[in-house]
């Protein structure tokens, strides 16, 4: 299984690792790479995904998301996160990515980058997301594919893509 995953430029990767690594501290929770979902979990082959990421990603150039807020779910993969607008670069990519993998695996793509992954109260993380502080954009600079596992010590990055 692999997901699709949207990567931030080096100094945005750095700063959202930095959060990451702090609650991950704080919460005894796993680490793990800053990213934003591109698609989610799909059950093919890698050359065929990574024809079809490459297709999506063709003359993609850097942009900018724009944090919306921090919140958080009762979904442990989304335990408390970073909301983004849903831009134009994002629908274009994440449009392409649905219209090829739609009829693999179906996922509703709602930008955001997880800052933690940990069992928690509603009212921890409540709290936590009231008290975290986070810049207003990121640069994205592209894309990877994702080796998924249930344990986050064994998520393998297996193909990368850079944008112009």
């Amino acid at each position: 299984m692999f997901a699709v995953w949207f990567t931030f430029h080096e100094n945005d990767t750095q700063y959202l690792s930095e959060k990451i690594q702090e609650l991950s501290k704080k919460y005894d929770s796993q680490s793990f790479i800053p990213h934003i979902t591109a698609y989610g979990l799909v059950d093919i082959s890698l050359d065929e995904l990574d024809q079809i990421v490459q297709d999506a990603v063709k003359d993609e150039k850097n942009f900018t998301v724009d944090k919306t807020q921090i919140s958080f779910s009762d979904d442990f993969w989304k335990t408390v996160f970073v909301e983004f607008e849903n831009g134009d670069s994002l629908k274009r990519i994440n449009k392409k990515l649905t219209d090829y993998l739609e009829s693999v695996s179906k996922y509703h793509f709602k930008p955001h980058a997880s800052l933690i992954y940990k069992k928690m109260d509603s009212e921890e993380k409540a709290k936590l997301a009231g008290d975290i502080i986070i810049k207003d954009n990121f640069t994205v600079s592209g894309m990877c594919v994702q080796e998924f596992s249930e344990d986050i010590s064994k998520w393998k990055i297996v193909r990368k893509y850079q944008f112009e």
